[in-house]
């Protein structure tokens, strides 16, 4: 702790008559909820992934529950996010000419998990795939 006068020259909460948390300085936190549903939207809707045995594309933002938040604390930059999102995909196996369709589900992405514990399950009419999110997700869609 240092002594009166000794602190670093931003907090000057105390000094102030009327309190202010100068520069953010003091816990700052703002709701980013509806921008990051805006946010997946532009990012995931429209992925597509194609190889030699057919062709998948994100095809629509189904659902997205849950919340987001930006803080600060002296100067450092904090986010907090918790989300259930459910994508729609369409897809084509390019030898038969075959139209699939499914869901992909992501119950539980947050800032607590790393991206290799983050759940992904697939579901395709009667089959349940769960999987593992690899840092390669948006390219092995």
């Amino acid at each position: 702790m240092a002594k009166w006068g000794q602190g670093d020259p931003r907090w000057i909460v105390e000094e102030r008559e009327d309190g202010t948390n100068v520069n953010n300085w003091h816990w700052c936190e703002r709701d980013a909820t509806s921008w990051s549903k805006g946010k997946f939207q532009e990012l995931l809707v429209g992925i597509v992934v194609e190889n030699d045995t057919g062709r998948g594309e994100i095809s629509e933002l189904k659902q997205v529950e849950g919340e987001a938040s930006c803080s600060s604390r002296k100067g450092k930059l904090i986010f907090f996010y918790e989300w259930y999102i459910k994508l729609g995909w369409k897809g084509i196996v390019k030898e038969s000419g075959v139209k699939h369709k499914g869901l992909i589900e992501i119950p539980n992405l947050s800032e607590e998990n790393e991206v290799d514990d983050t759940e992904v399950c697939s579901l395709h009419g009667l089959m349940n795939v769960t999987f593992s999110l690899s840092c390669t997700f948006a390219v092995s869609l």
